[in-house]
């Protein structure tokens, strides 16, 4: 095959799909008596689907309000930011940052309560009757960077950067 001619389209090699990240915050609707038992269900639905998908991420809660990143190929976190976004379990969905990004920061991340005033944030578990605290862990500085935003949108309730 000369330099100008192309393979074949069944020999050519499938070209990976760009690594996406986005992040977004919403306010849960669920009542406060319910809000463990439903972060369970929510953390492990989406620990099954994501891995799935090949989505990773981080996903952040205070008072009523969530932060998460979504981490994967992006027509795959778009189409499962829509399924997000029109679920009635929370409203006012923000879309905080969106991008493609060369590798991911989250691989390895699920979920954790953001914690007052500086203290160390909580990660989570899913259990049968809602969420444990989990296994502290070290976060990267390309983290950090990542749940500082996540942290403003929480805490902040969506406003500021």
């Amino acid at each position: 095959m000369s330099a100008t001619q192309t393979a074949p389209a069944d020999q050519r090699a499938a070209a990976p799909e760009a690594l996406f990240r986005l992040i977004y915050r919403s306010r849960s609707l669920a009542p406060a008596a319910e809000q463990d038992r439903g972060l369970g269900d929510i953390l492990r639905v989406a620990r099954a689907n994501n891995a799935q998908l090949g989505v990773t991420g981080a996903l952040l809660v205070y008072d009523n309000w969530f932060a998460q990143t979504l981490e994967g190929p992006e027509a795959t976190v778009r189409a499962l930011f829509e399924r997000i976004r029109v679920d009635p379990r929370h409203d006012t969905v923000e879309v905080r940052g969106e991008g493609l990004v060369a590798e991911r920061v989250f691989a390895r991340w699920a979920m954790a309560r953001v914690a007052e005033h500086g203290e160390p944030d909580i990660a989570l578990m899913a259990t049968p009757s809602g969420v444990s605290p989990g296994a502290a862990r070290k976060s990267s500085s390309d983290q950090e960077r990542i749940l500082d935003m996540m942290r403003d949108a929480t805490r902040g309730y969506g406003r500021g950067s």
